[in-house]
């Protein structure tokens, strides 16, 4: 995909220069916009999203070295390449130690040397993880908390939410190791948001112990649908933390607010308060009991009895808790992936964290029973023919075999039964009595794993149906839906 550069110059002469060059019709780059000024440019980049920013030292006004500090605040993901029409050591140090990866004379700036610029500043900004890119933003919000700073937060057209964030340590750790420790929960709360999903979140430790999480909510007008998305962020990352460190931690959320300010005070009143009243720490959604006893389902190879227990806790889950559904919905599939990864099944229609939000919204108790029973189905018949291989009869075999070879043309259970030499009604009473599922159900999830595979190739959903050997589109979509429990839009967008 190629990326955006934003030309910051208030010479017209230079700007026509650097944009004419034949580098931007033979690279990754392209000029998105031009601004005359320090205070253009920060209008533009908060409408656009700006990978990269050529700015000029010595403009008139607000000049580069202003410009970079402000670049380097609120958007630590743009990188940044300096231009200047003479050579000033000290505007040099200060836009270098702004982030500024580069700094070329304009009387040396030619198309090789600006590609290599570019080239050289995109390769580091995309090796900087985004907990190094938003180091900045932390420690600008630190500022604004606590000592009344400017707010942290861009002008653009977000909503804001707050939290209070109390880990709970069972002992005294060194003070390297508390860091360490404090790091990594703050990369767990982070990666619970997803920009490109409609939430933010940043955030910002604290001492003892604590994190303020900072939300930010982009084309979300509910005030309801906010507090669900936070609290569904809020239970991924604790159950993470609970995992990965084997500690507790209790989230306190504000109540919105329209200012900033009203929201910093409200914040710092939490911190300073001596007796939380902290929401009680988030259990299990499944116990130990009602594991061991879906595993043991599994482990019969029982499908029937896995489907009523997952309706079953579907239908114990009060109407109004739709973030106990969620996690009930994350444990089914953490538990569905470590069954794959003991029987060594390669699932990858399973929803990542930071998609499970999208996966339970606007479903059904009932509909999500169905999906998730749905998704231990297609695991026990994997497990069902991983047991069965190398026990088949031969007829099954070469019914199997003919099914992976011919699943792009229109066969069907008579077809293949005259193909390999016997009749439909023994092939279909064998097949199933050997392999636990009927011929068709085998040849459409043949077709549904191979449609996927196509899918991830990118090729087209009409070439798709084509190949794969569905009667029509309209059939397709349904016997995927029913294989997957997602649109092939959903699958691609949960592989990629």
């Amino acid at each position: 995909m190629k990326r955006s550069v934003l030309l910051v110059d208030d010479e017209k002469v230079f700007r026509n220069y650097i944009r004419q060059m034949k580098v931007w019709d033979d690279s990754d780059f392209f000029i998105a916009a031009e601004a005359r000024s320090a205070e253009e440019a920060l209008r533009l980049l908060e409408k656009q999203e700006i990978n990269l920013v050529i700015l000029d030292v010595s403009m008139p006004g607000k000049n580069g070295v202003f410009l970079s500090e402000l670049i380097a605040a609120k958007y630590p993901q743009t990188a940044m390449i300096a231009v200047s029409s003479y050579d000033a050591y000290d505007y040099v140090r200060e836009i270098l130690k702004n982030g500024a990866h580069d700094y070329i004379l304009k009387s040396r700036l030619t198309e090789e040397t600006l590609l290599r610029a570019l080239e050289s500043a995109d390769l580091r900004m995309r090796q900087r993880s985004p907990w190094e890119l938003r180091k900045e933003l932390r420690s600008q919000a630190q500022e604004w908390l606590f000592r009344g700073a400017a707010s942290p937060f861009t002008p653009d057209n977000s909503r804001k939410a707050a939290a209070v964030a109390q880990v709970r340590f069972l002992k005294d750790y060194p003070e390297e190791s508390m860091e360490t420790l404090m790091e990594g929960i703050g990369k767990i709360f982070e990666s619970a948001g997803n920009r490109d999903e409609g939430i933010d979140i940043l955030a910002v430790s604290c001492r003892p112990a604590k994190f303020i999480l900072l939300y930010r909510f982009y084309g979300e007008t509910s005030e309801a649908r906010m507090q669900e998305r936070m609290a569904a962020a809020n239970l991924v990352s604790q159950d993470n933390i609970r995992r990965i460190y084997s500690l507790q931690v209790t989230i306190r959320s504000c109540p919105a607010f329209f200012s900033d300010n009203a929201m910093r005070s409200y914040l710092l009143f939490l911190l300073q308060e001596k007796k939380e009243e902290a929401e009680p720490v988030t259990p299990l959604a499944l116990s130990i009991g009602q594991q061991k006893k879906l595993l043991a389902a599994v482990e019969a190879l029982d499908g029937e009895d896995a489907g009523r227990q997952i309706r079953q806790l579907y239908e114990q889950i009060p109407a109004e808790q739709e973030a106990l559904c969620l996690m009930v919905t994350k444990e089914m599939l953490d538990l569905l992936g470590r069954i794959s990864q003991e029987y060594q099944i390669s699932l990858d229609f399973l929803p990542r964290d930071n998609r499970l939000f999208e996966y339970t919204q606007g479903k059904s108790r009932e509909t999500l029973a169905a999906n998730v029973s749905g998704l231990f189905g297609n695991v026990l018949r994997e497990i069902r023919e991983q047991k069965g291989k190398g026990q088949y009869s031969d007829l099954v075999k070469r019914a199997v075999a003919l099914m992976e070879e011919r699943y792009g043309e229109p066969v069907g259970l008579r077809d293949i039964a005259g193909t390999i030499g016997t009749n439909s009604s023994y092939l279909s009473r064998l097949f199933h009595e050997e392999t636990g599922t009927t011929v068709t159900e085998y040849l459409n999830r043949v077709r549904v794993e191979a449609a996927g595979r196509l899918l991830r190739e990118d090729i087209p959903l009409k070439e798709i149906v084509h190949r794969c050997g569905f009667r029509s589109y309209g059939y397709f979509l349904k016997i995927f839906k029913e294989y997957t429990s997602k649109t092939p839009k959903e699958y691609l967008t949960d592989v990629k």
